[in-house]
């Protein structure tokens, strides 16, 4: 077992060892930019009503989108679920996923969302007695104007090297992109809540979000924002990038800069990563790409695994992770050892069903082989 395992030059055979060096050439400071300028994003506030779990049904007093629940990780219980009611009355009971994660300056804490349907007049949610409620309202906040630009690339096209996409780059929707309110990073004072940390990379993390998505996939990125940033009171998103149902990738936590995830221009081996809140004990130098939507019963889309594919991919060029290995992660602080796979599933680290039952059960041949044989 190596401690950590790096790719190396062998591994041109591959293409991958190619994608850092040519990534100088694209990825800046401000990194190549697409798509609109920063005068014409907008995006809604959103807005949110709590409640207290208690099994009766909540009547929220305006119309609602989701419903967040969040409690300590020990008082989980495997039959909480949520129903909701509409015209025709209450509909059946969902079951409620729940997540435990968290920046490791603070506490771990379980969350789960949940879907509404069009025309929700309340909710009831059993199961989870004293868990915090909330309904979340995506859509008829306050327009907020947003700086910075829609799109970044993360790109290795340069001297004839393209991405494994086609020879397309690899194209993120930044935190202006999909309408962060950045305001909410920072306390009453302006404090950051989270300030940003940086580690050498070590392991790549899959997650789902365990909930249905909508119409408008920024404005599911902006309800699992809100739901880490304000109501686990971590300060951000607790993913680096997030992907939806046509493939779409999104950035997550705040770098600080203008390259997505990392301190400055990525090298295989000095690779460092912001450290992020998704898998609680092994977060630093761990980047988790979380998957938009449920995946306990069914696989994600073909695009979503094709851009995971292509994501995972590139990062392991970038970083030098070998996802064919698997590594002794070390926790930098601590200096615990833990064996993993360098390209692991959340519930290969924690006790959790993310990403999902029916995917976990095929990641191995879907995702983590394709990555290893290049394969799109």
């Amino acid at each position: 077992m190596r401690r950590r395992h790096f790719l190396a030059g062998a591994t041109t055979v591959t293409g991958l060892s190619a994608f850092a060096p040519a990534l100088l050439a694209s990825a800046t400071a401000s990194a190549r930019t697409t798509g609109e300028s920063s005068a014409a994003l907008t995006a809604p506030r959103i807005l949110s009503e709590p409640a207290d779990a208690t099994g009766a049904i909540v009547r929220p007093k305006r119309r609602f989108d989701l419903v967040s629940a969040t409690q300590a990780p020990d008082a989980v219980s495997e039959n909480a679920a949520v129903r909701f009611e509409t015209a025709e009355g209450l509909g059946g009971w969902q079951d409620l996923h729940f997540h435990t994660a968290g920046p490791e300056h603070l506490p771990p804490s379980a969350s789960a969302m949940a879907r509404a349907p069009e025309g929700a007049t309340g909710y009831e949610v059993r199961g989870a007695d004293g868990a915090d409620l909330t309904a979340l309202n995506l859509h008829d906040g306050e327009e907020l104007r947003l700086g910075g630009q829609e799109r970044v690339s993360l790109s290795a096209e340069d001297e004839g090297v393209t991405t494994l996409s086609g020879g397309s780059v690899l194209r993120v929707r930044t935190r202006a992109g999909w309408g962060a309110d950045e305001s909410l990073r920072f306390d009453e004072d302006g404090n950051d809540l989270w300030a940003a940390q940086f580690h050498p990379v070590q392991a790549l993390t899959v997650h789902h979000t365990a909930m249905a998505t909508t119409d408008d996939h920024s404005a599911d990125v902006r309800a699992v924002y809100h739901l880490h940033a304000v109501q686990q009171e971590w300060g951000d998103v607790g993913y680096h990038l997030l992907i939806d149902p046509e493939g779409g990738i999104y950035e997550g936590r705040h770098s600080g800069g203008g390259l997505p995830i990392f301190r400055g221009v990525p090298l295989p081996g000095l690779a460092e990563s912001v450290t992020a809140g998704h898998a609680f004990g092994f977060n630093h130098g761990n980047i988790g790409v979380c998957l938009l939507g449920d995946f306990t019963h069914e696989l994600p889309t073909q695009a979503a695994q094709d851009s995971l594919v292509d994501v995972l991919r590139v990062l392991c060029a970038l970083t030098g992770v070998d996802a064919a290995e698997r590594i002794e992660y070390v926790h930098p602080d601590t200096g615990a050892a833990t064996e993993q796979e360098a390209v692991a599933r959340h519930r290969d680290w924690l006790q959790t069903e993310c990403p999902g039952n029916t995917f976990s059960e095929v990641f191995d041949t879907v995702i983590r082989q394709r990555v290893v044989n290049g394969l799109l």
